[in-house]
C-alpha cells in the first residue's frame, strides 16, 4: 500500500488528513484570507452598500419624493412652486427604483439628488421656516446617509431621519395657516371715488414710493402704491377734481418723458401712447366725461420689463363713472 511522506523533510508515514508533519512540524498547507469588499447583488452585479441594502434608502427618497409631489401639486399649502420642480419628485421615484433593483449608477444617485433637492429649497423656499427647513434638511440628509460607503449605522439612522423630515416637511406646510405674502392677490381700492386696482401675484401695497414722487390725495383724488418687493413699483393716480394740470402735476418730476410707441392699455382710451425715459414708464389722460387717470412704473432692473409690467397693471385698474361703491 502506496505512504504518504513530508515533502519538506521525507518523513513517512503521513496520518491521513494531518496539516503538518510529525517531525518537522511544517504546515502542508497554509491558511489563504480573502480580504475582498465586493459585495453581490440580488442580481449578481457589484455594487456597494446603498444598493447591498436598498430598502431603508429607497423609502427614504419614496418619502421625500411624496414630500415634494404634496408641495409642487399645492395640495396641502398655496406655494406655488415653478412647475418643473415637479421633475424632483419623479427623479426621486426613479432613483428608489434604480435603486431597489441595482442598476446603473444606483449607489451614486441618492447623494446626487439630495443635493439638487437642499439647493431647490434653498432657491425657492416657502417662506415658511419649519417646512424650509425640513426640505432642506431631508436633501442634505440623503447626502450624508449614502455619499461614498456608507456603514450600516450611517445608511439605516440617516435613511430615518431623512423620512423624519419629510414628513415634518408636510407637517410645516399643514401647520402654517397663512398664504405667503409674495403670493397673495393684493387689491386696492378707494371706493369714494370708484377705483378698484388688482394687482399681479406678487405684489403688495405700500406707503411710500420716494422714486415716483406721488402727489398727495385728497378727497378728490385716490393716490394708490404699489410694488413686487422686487425691483418695480407703481403708481396709480385718480383724480376727480376738474382740474386741467392734473397731469402736469402727476408728471412734473420726470421732465424728460417722451411718447413712446407702446400703448397703455386698460382704463386708457385706444391709442393713448405710454411715456418713457429710462427707468420710468407713464401713461395719464383725462377720459371722456370722467376723471384724470395716471398710471407711473418705475424699475431699478432691466427696462425691458416695463411695457409688459404697463400693460399688466392698466389692465387690472378699473375706474367707475359714475364713482360709487
Amino acid at each position: 500500500m502506496a505512504q504518504t511522506a513530508c515533502p519538506f523533510c521525507a518523513f513517512s508515514p503521513i496520518d491521513p488528513g494531518a496539516e503538518a508533519c510529525p517531525r518537522c512540524r511544517r504546515r502542508f498547507v497554509d491558511d489563504v484570507r480573502d480580504d475582498t469588499s465586493v459585495t453581490a447583488t440580488r442580481v449578481g452585479g457589484i455594487t456597494g452598500a446603498v444598493t447591498a441594502s436598498p430598502v431603508p434608502v429607497a423609502v427614504a427618497l419614496a418619502l421625500v419624493a411624496a414630500a415634494w409631489f404634496l408641495r409642487g401639486l399645492d395640495v396641502v399649502a398655496n406655494v406655488r412652486d415653478p412647475l418643473f420642480l415637479l421633475a424632483l419628485p419623479a427623479a426621486l421615484v426613479a432613483i428608489a427604483a434604480s435603486v431597489m433593483a441595482a442598476v446603473g449608477p444606483a449607489k451614486h444617485l441618492p447623494a446626487a439628488v439630495g443635493v439638487a433637492c437642499a439647493l431647490a429649497a434653498v432657491v425657492w423656499p416657502t417662506g415658511w421656516p419649519l417646512a424650509d427647513g425640513a426640505f432642506v434638511g431631508s436633501g442634505l440628509g440623503l447626502v450624508i446617509a449614502t455619499v461614498s460607503e456608507p456603514s450600516a449605522l450611517r445608511l439605516k439612522g440617516g435613511a430615518a431621519l431623512v423620512g423624519l423630515l419629510a414628513l415634518m416637511s408636510v407637517g410645516g406646510l399643514l401647520l402654517e395657516p397663512r398664504a405667503r405674502p409674495r403670493d397673495e392677490v393684493a387689491v386696492l381700492e378707494d371706493a369714494a371715488l370708484g377705483v378698484r386696482w388688482g394687482l399681479p401675484a406678487g405684489w403688495r401695497r405700500i406707503e411710500r414710493l420716494d422714486e415716483l414722487l406721488p402727489p398727495q390725495p385728497s378727497a378728490k383724488r385716490a393716490v394708490l402704491l404699489a410694488s413686487n418687493g422686487d425691483a418695480l413699483a407703481a403708481m396709480a393716480v385718480v383724480d376727480r377734481s376738474g382740474a386741467a394740470d392734473v397731469c402736469d402735476e402727476v408728471l412734473a418730476p420726470f421732465p424728460n418723458l417722451v411718447r413712446g410707441t407702446d400703448e397703455a392699455g386698460g382704463p386708457f382710451p385706444a391709442g393713448t401712447r405710454v411715456l418713457e425715459a429710462g427707468p420710468i414708464m407713464a401713461a395719464c389722460v383725462s377720459l371722456p366725461k370722467g376723471p384724470v387717470v395716471a398710471l407711473v412704473t418705475h424699475t431699478t432692473g432691466p427696462v425691458a420689463v416695463l411695457p409688459a409690467t404697463m400693460r399688466v397693471l392698466a389692465g387690472q385698474l378699473i375706474v367707475a363713472n359714475p364713482p360709487g361703491p
